[in-house]
This record gives structure tokens, C-alpha cells and sequence, in this order.
């Protein structure tokens, strides 16, 4: 049992193959923009793929900004880092933590800390839905 701001708990790490050992996918289309312009005026995009982020064991996630359109400048994938929210992870924090941050262009930005990150890419374009 650990005491906390006057606060008694009881950390429970959750047995494998439970619902709290679920997996969480994020997926993300990406490109290079060339310098090139195309007939219509806008720059053109080359090297489609689709990646994504497979996530077990999510300890804590925050996502601000959701839009219909949401736009990321950038992606930083890290071990994670302290945000001062340990006392409200899911799970106990280990130092192999990892995290990524979703840095703002237009809508969605925040970051996804969780015990294990797998990564796949799938060359080409989305599939329209």
C-alpha cells in the first residue's frame, strides 16, 4: 500500500491476457512533399504509406483538439517522459516505458504513453471507406 497527499492505494497490475492488456491501434498517413508542382497547382505528394501504431498496456493518453480534419506537424516516438501525471497511469511506471507525442499543425495534438509499441507500414494510400 502506498501513501500519496494523504491518500492510501494499492497499485493493481492487471493479469495477462486481460481486457486491460488490450491492444490500441493509431493509424497515420504519411507522404514526402516534393518540390515539384503538379497541373493543378499543388505541390506534389510521393511516397504514401500508411503507418500504424499498435499500442499494449496504455498507462495514460491525452488527446486535445479532435476535428473532423486533424492535421499533425509533427510525431515524436521517445521513452516516456515525466509529465507529472504518474500518480494517475493505469499501470505502474517502469523506466522501458514509451510514448508518442502528436505535435499541432491543424486539430488534433497530445501523447499516448503505454508499455509496448509495435510499428507497420503499409506502402501506398489509405483505402477509401
Amino acid at each position: 500500500m502506498k501513501q500519496e497527499g494523504g491518500q492510501n492505494w494499492t497499485p493493481i497490475t492487471p493479469p495477462e491476457g486481460s481486457i486491460f492488456h488490450a491492444e490500441t491501434q493509431l493509424k497515420v498517413h504519411g507522404w514526402i512533399m516534393t518540390d515539384e508542382v503538379g497541373p493543378r497547382g499543388y505541390f506534389v505528394l510521393d511516397k504514401h504509406a500508411v503507418v500504424t501504431f499498435t499500442f499494449t498496456d496504455i498507462m495514460d493518453l491525452q488527446l486535445d483538439g479532435f476535428s473532423r480534419q486533424n492535421v499533425i506537424a509533427d510525431l515524436v516516438l521517445q521513452r516516456a517522459t515525466d509529465r507529472g501525471r504518474a500518480g494517475y497511469y493505469a499501470l505502474p511506471e517502469e523506466e522501458g516505458d514509451i510514448e508518442i507525442e502528436l505535435l499541432p499543425c491543424y486539430g488534433l495534438d497530445g501523447f499516448i504513453r503505454a508499455k509496448k509499441i509495435a510499428i507497420a507500414f503499409v506502402p501506398g494510400r489509405p483505402e477509401k471507406q
